[in-house]
């Protein structure tokens, strides 16, 4: 609810408010991600990446919050781990080397 409250306080906003809380968002995300690719790996940050794609398409189409929809996908995930995990990789690879970002 609280947040839901946040978003009426957003929408109120000048657009050249709303333009720099934007702005800030989106040059700290990609901040965060570079940071947790030079230390984790790109496969760690394309798996966070896709699974974030995924809840919130998950979310999108059931209408349901961007949360419960991760909650749900990460139970189906602990459901069926083998198969996720190594569609997962599968995929993670063949969107890095399409890219020619990494070599296998």
């Amino acid at each position: 609810m609280k947040a839901r409250m946040m978003g009426n306080i957003f929408s109120i906003k000048t657009r050249e408010a709303k333009d720099r809380y934007i702005d800030s968002n989106f040059k700290n995300t990609l901040s965060e991600l570079t940071s947790d690719a030079s230390v984790y790996g790109t496969e760690i940050v394309m798996r966070r990446l896709i699974l974030s794609n995924i809840s919130l398409n998950i979310a999108q189409n059931l209408g349901v919050d961007y949360h419960a929809a991760m909650e749900e996908l990460y139970y189906y995930m602990r459901k069926k781990d083998i198969q996720t995990h190594e569609e997962l990789i599968q995929s993670i690879r063949s969107l890095l080397t399409k890219r020619g970002v990494e070599k296998p």
